[in-house]
């Protein structure tokens, strides 16, 4: 078995007729754009569909959040209730065509959550990468506590330089089960996925072993005093919220527990996918953001108060583009309050939402930004590029990273909600 949290599982995979009904994006992209979630809402009808056992975040703010909640259960109990749920244990290897065409290899399985923590300074095997909303948790633990199956979207990186965990799979498929295979909705590309035989199972906990092994850890990252605890094994890529919301649930049910009984109950542990950080197909992008309702020449000016601004390049300062109405701005910071740009940015509109007005939303893509920032009293800010190569020396060094930091691909080619597990017994 694998020691370094991650895990085979069971797991509910559907036999419906329309897979591209069933299977929907996750629940925290397209935001700012409903007509996008009116779109899959149109293509879903009244076919069985993850569509009903999610809140898009789009909705957390409706007036019958109760009465959504309800509905998600009871869409659960009868998916249950008529068979369309089939238990399969093990691995899943899964393929997802993106929509540039590129192929991105995954696992599907279970983390352990007595080996994840997202507060800072934790040294856990897995941890998380940015800073919590914490204000968004509350409503996913009610979620997962009132629901009897888990559906997640939650996707984990490895440092795994030489591919050798994936890698093999992606050659093997033929002696896996096929599980599913279809296209996504809305062009967002393919997914495959097949079960993995407990021969391929054990070499992949073998694999996993060694990122995990502390000699390997040193060498990898330069860090001669390392120890046992110090070990960082995967870190989390998308689904940070979910995740956190997944770890308190747990630490709140553990407390009436036996050690025995805690041992083996589901909601120790979570629903994710596994992928490469190092996979060629997975590009990091930065998330954006769109201030709305804000006093625009203000907000310049309170920006400039902030920090020492320069509108003319400026060497070893931090970068980012500001739009406001049809306009653009490249905009240098000289003394940063975060090692990154989107922490500094974030630092000040924290500030500035608090001190005088507005709200904030999170942004994939730039042609949104662009649109939302024509309108009055709207500020679109834009980031550079962010490299994943050294995201793992980043969480070893500095910590976690501010929370929404970066993005693994576009708001197109996150996971989409398809495999399940039954969080109760």
């Amino acid at each position: 078995m694998s020691k370094t949290g991650f895990t085979r599982g069971n797991f509910l995979i559907p036999k419906v007729s329309d897979m591209s009904a069933w299977s929907v994006i996750a629940c925290d992209q397209f935001t700012s754009q409903p007509n996008y979630w009116q779109d899959v809402e149109d293509i879903v009808k009244n076919n069985p569909s993850t569509l009903n056992m999610i809140i898009p975040d789009v909705n957390l703010g409706s007036d019958d959040l109760d009465q959504r909640i309800c509905a998600l259960g009871r869409a659960m109990r009868t998916y249950l209730r008529r068979h369309i749920l089939e238990e399969v244990s093990g691995y899943i290897y899964v393929e997802r065509t993106l929509s540039t065409g590129k192929i991105r290899s995954g696992l599907v399985g279970l983390i352990d959550l007595e080996e994840y923590d997202y507060k800072e300074g934790r040294k856990t095997k897995v941890r998380a990468t940015e800073k919590m909303i914490l204000s968004r948790l509350p409503v996913r633990i009610e979620i997962r506590q009132s629901t009897p199956i888990e559906v997640s979207h939650i996707m984990m990186v490895m440092d795994d330089r030489h591919n050798d965990v994936l890698g093999p799979l992606r050659k093997e498929t033929e002696k896996m089960t096929p599980l599913y295979h279809f296209e996504l909705m809305k062009g967002s590309g393919e997914l495959k996925g097949y079960l993995v035989t407990p021969q391929q199972a054990d070499s992949i906990d073998q694999r996993l072993n060694k990122l995990a092994d502390l000699e390997e850890f040193k060498n990898k990252y330069n860090v001669e005093d390392a120890q046992d605890q110090d070990v960082l094994v995967f870190a989390v890529g998308d689904g940070n919220h979910s995740l956190a919301a997944a770890k308190d649930y747990y630490e709140n049910i553990k407390k009436s527990l036996s050690k025995e009984k805690a041992e083996n109950h589901p909601a120790r542990y979570a629903l994710v996918e596994l992928i490469n950080l190092n996979d060629d197909s997975l590009e990091f992008e930065p998330i954006n953001r769109i201030v709305f309702g804000v006093d625009t020449i203000n907000f310049m000016k309170e920006l400039e108060k902030a920090y020492q601004v320069s509108y003319e390049p400026c060497e070893g300062c931090q970068f980012f583009d500001v739009y406001i109405g049809g306009e653009c701005q490249r905009v240098w910071i000289k003394n940063p309050s975060s090692n990154v740009v989107t922490g500094t940015v974030q630092n000040f509109i924290d500030t500035y939402i608090q001190e005088f007005s507005g709200k904030v939303d999170y942004v994939h893509g730039s042609s949104i930004v662009q649109q939302l920032a024509v309108l009055r009293d709207n500020v679109g800010i834009i980031f550079p590029a962010i490299g994943k190569e050294k995201l793992f020396e980043t969480i070893l060094i500095d910590g976690i990273l501010p929370r929404k930091t970066f993005s693994m691909g576009s708001a197109e080619d996150k996971r989409f909600y398809l495999e399940c597990r039954k969080l109760v017994k």
